[in-house]
């Protein structure tokens, strides 16, 4: 007696995709949670994507009006511009950059405010990597259904570009989860690459050529190690919401800029 099945699956199967992907979700969480910034607090449920922009695209079909704050990641207002909000009261989910895409700087205040509109939230933390001083304690807030990592901006791999969704809604990637139809070659591409710069690398190695060109240009460091911030009209052409955003060219310059300033 032979079993026949209702899905179209492949006449080879290669069980090492299947168990890579299963292990690089528990390296991926490893990693994060090994960085000297506190993080607590997310869902349970845990999923590979094509990068942070692969789960906002899912959640542009899960909701229909989606919130956001003035300044946020000019993605949303590109892609869906007539579904998009800063009424948050409008809103059916507020996605939220953490540290915020604007400034890269904490935006725990910003997410206090959406959680008490009760709608959910989905925090975006494509920063996470490049950042310190970030508290990534999501525990105290009742609305957050999703939280996004990506490697992107850590590790400089966006063209292969993978993240990790922890999410308890029910997102498409959930259901071609359980098809066992990962994303296998963005993990095959990181599997090794990931353990070879931790989630605080690029803050300990740039931090002090950001210092050197946000004094030399009198720019405020933000606590995202490749901008530098200006409220003033300087830099005007740089603005993102309330202030002036300059991502600094910090590995293109040698480890003795401005030492003779």
């Amino acid at each position: 007696m032979i079993n026949f099945s209702k899905n179209a699956k492949p006449i080879l199967k290669n069980n090492k995709v299947t168990d890579d992907h299963k292990t690089f979700i528990n390296v991926f969480d490893n990693w994060i949670h090994s960085s000297q910034q506190i993080v607590t607090g997310l869902p349970t449920n845990k999923y590979i994507v094509s990068g942070i922009t692969d789960a906002f695209n899912q959640t542009y079909g899960l909701y229909n009006k989606i919130g956001v704050f003035p300044g946020e990641y000019g993605y949303h207002k590109l892609v869906i511009p007539d579904r998009i909000t800063e009424n948050l009261s409008q809103a059916d989910i507020i996605i939220i950059s953490h540290p915020f895409s604007a400034d890269g700087m904490c935006s725990k205040h910003l997410i206090e405010e959406a959680d008490s509109y009760n709608v959910p939230i989905f925090v975006d933390c494509a920063f996470f990597g490049i950042c310190s001083n970030i508290n990534f304690d999501f525990s105290l807030f009742k609305n957050i259904k999703s939280i996004c990592f990506s490697l992107s901006k850590s590790i400089g791999t966006g063209l292969y570009r993978i993240g990790l969704l922890y999410t308890t809604d029910f997102y498409p990637v959930s259901v071609y989860e359980t098809w066992e139809y990962p994303l296998y070659s963005s993990v095959d591409y990181h599997l090794t690459l990931i353990n070879k710069i931790s989630p605080d690398y690029n803050v300990l190695t740039f931090k002090n050529k950001q210092l050197k060109i946000c004094k030399q240009y009198d720019l405020i460091p933000s606590d995202t190690v490749i901008f530098g911030l200006d409220y003033t009209e300087k830099y005007i052409e740089y603005k993102r919401g309330n202030v002036n955003r300059l991502t600094l060219p910090i590995n293109n310059i040698g480890d003795n800029y401005g030492d003779n300033d």
